[in-house]
Formats: structure tokens, sequence, C-alpha cells
């Protein structure tokens, strides 16, 4: 299960325990009060612009992933738990596990990996310049279920990309794969997260992804490995996205957020579950 938020009098403990400890840093040395108190200001300014556009921290615990997404985004329910009594299952025979209703119906292949799904809806510029509505995911992929063998786990990112790029009948070049890291703006305070970046968009739409989106759509993949662990986040986005979706400022912010607490690459022993903090009616 997902770890629960924790309360905001711990959250405002904790964060008043991190600024006093930079007062204590930033006051080593020849720095005088007033840079401390720069720093400090600095600081609280970053965690309520992270306050302002993402919902708290969503955890995988049984891969100890976690991110923070923006705030127009929900998470959508995974597969209902298998039932622990034995009564499902005939004697000698195991359940067979039902379809995994995050998987995106307009995609024709499934999403290796799949830990999580989140939806947004958000308002996309049309043809006449005027606002429509439209649909957003994001999508967090992982090779532990590739635990026991670690050649193929190796190959999880590369052979995610080509799968997606197959699906989606697009010509990668060897400079569409992009090196970045996050944050990329000033005085985050925040371990740097390095990503190999793809961007595909397809030029004609399949069916089915013109009944879900009806608008040219992007695939952003973000991967980023640790360890042994790799994980990527898919984003599936309205090409024209209307700029009130701060979209510009949120996904770089849910970049940044990205953690994983144990990069042991273990097979997991549950679906990826819900969050309690990005809970909708999706």
């Amino acid at each position: 299960m997902a770890v629960e938020p924790r309360p905001v009098i711990g959250r405002l403990q904790s964060r008043l325990w991190a600024a006093l400890l930079l007062l204590l840093v930033s006051g080593c040395g020849s720095e005088d009060y007033q840079d401390r108190l720069d720093t400090t200001s600095r600081y609280f300014a970053s965690l309520e612009l992270q306050d302002s556009n993402l919902h708290g921290a969503w955890t995988d615990a049984a891969t100890t992933i976690s991110l923070r997404v923006p705030k127009q985004f929900a998470e959508l329910p995974g597969p209902a738990p298998a039932p622990t009594d034995g009564s499902a299952n005939t004697e000698g025979q195991d359940e067979e596990e039902g379809p995994d209703p995050r998987q995106p119906g307009f995609l024709t292949v499934p999403l290796p990996g799949l830990r999580a799904a989140f939806r947004a809806n958000v308002s996309v510029v049309g043809d006449n310049g005027r606002s429509a509505n439209g649909a957003g995911y994001l999508y967090v992929l992982s090779n532990h279920h590739l635990a026991g063998n670690l050649e193929m786990a190796a190959k999880f990112e590369s052979e995610t990309i080509d799968l997606l790029a197959a699906a989606l009948n697009v010509s990668l070049k060897p400079d569409d794969r992009r090196n970045a890291t996050y944050p990329q703006r000033p005085d985050a305070f925040l371990k740097p997260v390095p990503y190999i970046e793809v961007e595909l968009e397809p030029e004609e739409q399949p069916d089915e992804m013109a009944r879900e989106f009806g608008v040219a759509t992007r695939f952003s993949l973000y991967s980023h490995a640790d360890g042994d662990v790799q994980v990527i986040l898919l984003w599936v986005l309205p090409r024209d996205l209307d700029t009130s979706e701060k979209m510009a400022v949120r996904r770089p912010l849910c970049l940044e957020s990205l953690k994983i607490g144990q990069p042991q690459l273990l097979l997991p022993k549950e679906p990826g579950q819900m969050s309690n903090g990005t809970q909708g009616a999706f």
C-alpha cells in the first residue's frame, strides 16, 4: 500500500528543522546574518513553489519509488488485490491476474512495468484559438518486475523506448535521446535527478488515440536510473496545452521530485497501489 501523507504539523516541524540546519550550515565561515536569512527565505520560497503546484508525495511501497505529481492529476485505481483466503483458487492452480485497468486503451501495446497511472482533465488550444477540453496522462514504469533477470532489467529503458516508438510508428534517430538533469531552477535545495529524455509525436493517430484525445498528442518519456533500478515517467499530453495548465512549471517540478528509496532491484510483492494524496473521481 502507498504511504500515508505525513500530518501537517509533522511536515511543518520537519521544515523548521531543515531551515534551522540551513542557518547553522550557512553560518560557518564569513557569511553574515543577512546571508543566512536570505538562504532561509529562498529555501521556504522553493517549498512554497512545490506545494502550490504539486500534490503531496505519492509513494509505491513495493518499490520505494516516490513522486509529487501536478495538482490537476488524480491517480487511477489499480487492479483489485488478490483474495488472501485461497477461496478463488482451485487445488493445484494459481489465480490468473485480471487486466490492469490503468493500462492505456489508446495504445496497441501494454506499458511494461506499470506502477502507477494518473489522469487530468486539461484545457487545449483549438484550431480557432478557443479553449477546448482534453485529457492528459502520467505513467510511472519501472524494471522491478525483471529483478530475476538483470540482463533484461538493464535493457528496460531502451526496449521500452523502442516499443513505444514502434507502437506509434515513429522513427527514432540517435540524437533523439537527450540527457537532462532536474532541477534546472536555482535555489531548489534538492539532489539533482539525471534523466534521458525522448519525445514521440505520431504523425497520424490510430483510431483509439483519436477517440481518446482528438488532437495532436505528444509522448514525453523521461528515464532515470539509480543502481540497477530504472524508472520511466511517461507523459501523454495534448501538444497544444493551454498555458493555464502551468505544465511548463509543473512538469519540471514533478521531475525533480522523483526519489528511489532503495536502489536495490527486488521483485515487488504487489502491484503499484493507490495513494491517498492524489485520489480523484476518474
